[in-house]
């Protein structure tokens, strides 16, 4: 009698963990379920807010496109007015065209860096590829040889923008491009081309960093304005 009485307890005590388990489960996963519709629901919040935001400055700067055809054609309105206007007006414009306000032509060159071809050693494969660091001294470089604009990959750079390498790539403003990287430059040829291959210049640190550099001159180079 007595055995029985001990089996019957041990059933009951199996029982009662089982339930207890079964119960803590249940309220842990109610939990986890809470919390994720929590998590889901703030980043509803976020991504409507982020939409409205988006939506906002497509609609600011289609109504600044607007505005700045109607300046345009007061602006050509006086400059066919007297000279001194018309003096103005062009100083305007052509300060626009180099801040990025309006587009921008005219002769240039273009440089093409390459990673290495031929790579020795995996181990070392960081030592042949184009750094951030390599744009940022051909930028400068041209910048000061009296570039008008300067473009990466087609994108127009400004004397405020920010190139950073991003794993096996390079950022420039937030958009990233791989290589091999086209800079364009806009400006007097002759002086560009000199500025780059000065002795122990830019070409020559890139060269001896193992990057694959490419000059060409260009009769014309078209730069879009910025997207503001």
């Amino acid at each position: 009698m007595r055995s029985k009485q001990l089996i019957f307890a041990f059933v009951f005590l199996i029982l009662g963990f089982l339930l207890m388990f079964s119960y803590q489960h249940t309220k842990s996963t109610s939990e986890i379920v809470q919390v994720n519709d929590q998590e889901w629901e703030r980043d509803y919040y976020y991504r409507k807010q982020l939409i409205d935001i988006e939506e906002t400055n497509r609609r600011l700067r289609n109504e600044l496109r607007t505005v700045r055809k109607d300046v345009q054609l007061i602006e050509q309105e006086l400059a066919d007015g007297p000279n001194e206007l018309k003096d103005l007006v062009d100083t305007k414009i052509t300060l626009q065209k180099l801040t990025g306000e309006l587009p921008i032509s005219g002769e240039g060159i273009t440089l093409t860096l390459k990673d290495a071809s031929y790579i020795p050693s995996k181990d070392h494969a960081n030592q042949y590829i184009v750094h951030d660091r390599h744009i940022h001294q051909t930028v400068n470089e041209l910048f000061s040889a009296g570039a008008k604009a300067i473009a990466i990959n087609g994108q127009r750079i400004y004397r405020n923008s920010y190139i950073s390498c991003i794993g096996p790539v390079v950022s420039v403003d937030g958009t990233a491009y791989p290589a091999p990287f086209v800079v364009s430059a806009i400006g007097d040829q002759d002086i560009l081309d000199v500025s780059l291959n000065l002795k122990n210049g830019v070409i020559d640190m890139l060269v001896q960093d193992n990057i694959e550099v490419t000059i060409e001159k260009k009769s014309k180079i078209e730069m879009h304005a910025k997207d503001m």
